[in-house]
């Protein structure tokens, strides 16, 4: 960029001095088709240093409720795109946004920009700046060591991937079979909710976003080690957070301006120590994941967090399909009586048995479908669901889904049928 900006003063020096009768219109015009030549080579360079990907689409959904005000539809337009520009070997810059348009609901008309990151990479250490999304976990139905982004409730709020995303500070250093992170997540944010009139509102009153806390915005600092034992197949992390959990409890506002009482959520601090791994044998992948929170927030229990699961796959089991068995098992539990636990939280998993499968048609198209039950064996709540997705002539991907909520009569939530059909053009 900086050869760029001498380029351009250069030239404009060049037309000065033609004007003043200094030099003549040959040399000028040589001049201006060397820069010409530059200046194409700069942005040839760079485009060759960026890599982009991204999707447009429409979903539309039925819903079927008895839920008085609500909808019974929803569709929207929806477009992602990430990029990544390598300006020098080990340096880069990501970003990746996110945009919604949904015909009905006027809260559901967002612009986000979920990564926004500078990594420098060095020989055995690299550092991040910027903005954010993290995966962690085993399991495939609910990973509660997933614990850095919060969850985007404008989006679908049962699409576990759907996250905002958060600024903060990580230094990666790497060994031989492992690596230490130490990360600083610098802000909490606000989770905006879907309008009253939708069936993802769950909430009997207004809403208002702001967040409360009972203290100023304090980072959250992650202490992450992951590593691998090649021989048995296993990978591994143990993570120590300190600052704002990622479950937040609403409390009842009166606004001072206009007197009307809201919901909003508050946000409490912990500390939190968790760990997840898998390990393959043979045809067969076993997962788990451990947690334990110790809260400084005394309406809030200490808890601890236990899954365990297992994914058994049939390798050209039917017609050459591949089929996938996944039984995974989920327990909540609570230290201190009269205490906020997990239905206080509005969570669905508590005490849960998932049972699933995946089965991959391993046709041109990449065609899998993948369905699961979920049952909590306290209340017997209920959650079923079925995903079909292929890909049309590469650059197309049609998606079919279907899920069935069977709460509790006393929950916060209330019987649903979702059946939704997604189409987009992949670049």
């Amino acid at each position: 960029m900086n050869k760029f900006i001498a380029i351009s003063a250069l030239l404009s020096s060049i037309l000065m001095a033609k004007e003043s009768g200094y030099i003549g219109q040959e040399f000028v015009d040589t001049a201006i088709e060397e820069t010409v030549e530059e200046v194409e080579g700069f942005y040839s360079s760079i485009e060759k240093d960026i890599e982009y990907k991204g999707n447009i689409g429409v979903e539309t959904a039925y819903l079927r409720h008895d839920i008085d005000g609500k909808r019974d539809n929803q569709s929207a337009i929806r477009f992602e795109a990430d990029g990544k520009y390598q300006f020098k070997e080990n340096q880069k810059f990501v970003a990746k946004v996110k945009a919604l348009y949904d015909t009905n609901d006027n809260k559901r008309r967002y612009f986000n920009i979920n990564d926004l990151y500078f990594q420098h990479d060095f020989e055995n250490y690299n550092f991040l700046i910027g903005k954010s999304t993290r995966f962690w976990g085993a399991m495939e139905f609910y990973n509660q060591s997933d614990t850095f982004n919060s969850k985007d409730l404008l989006d679908n709020p049962f699409d576990y991937e759907s996250k905002l995303g958060a600024w903060n500070i990580a230094y990666t250093r790497f060994f031989d079979d492992s690596e230490l992170s130490l990360i600083v997540k610098l802000h909490e944010d606000k989770q905006p909710m879907q309008e009253s009139r939708s069936v993802y509102n769950f909430l009997p009153t207004s809403y208002d976003k702001n967040l409360d806390t009972n203290s100023d915005d304090v980072p959250t600092i992650y202490l992450k080690y992951s590593s691998s034992i090649d021989k048995y197949q296993i990978d591994y992390s143990l993570i120590y957070q300190n600052g704002y959990d990622e479950q937040r409890y609403m409390i009842q506002k009166v606004s001072k301006d206009t007197n009307i009482s809201s919901m909003k959520q508050h946000a409490y601090t912990v500390d939190k120590f968790m760990g997840f791994g898998t390990m393959v044998k043979g045809d067969t992948l076993y997962k788990t994941e451990l947690a334990y929170t110790s809260s400084h927030d005394e309406k809030v229990s200490d808890y601890a967090q236990g899954s365990i699961g297992l994914e058994h796959t049939l390798y050209g089991a039917w017609n050459r399909m591949d089929v996938g068995l996944i039984a995974e098992y989920y327990k909540y539990k609570t230290f201190q009586t009269n205490r906020f636990n997990a239905k206080s939280f509005g969570k669905i998993f508590d005490d849960d048995l998932s049972l699933g499968f995946r089965l991959s048609l391993n046709d041109i198209s990449s065609s899998e479908v993948l369905g699961g039950l979920d049952i909590d064996r306290h209340n017997k709540e209920k959650l079923f669901f079925v995903e079909y997705d292929t890909r049309i002539e590469d650059k197309y991907k049609l998606g079919l889904s279907y899920q069935h909520l069977a709460p509790k009569k006393e929950s916060l939530f209330k019987d649903l049928d979702n059946l939704m059909v997604e189409f987009g053009y992949y670049f």
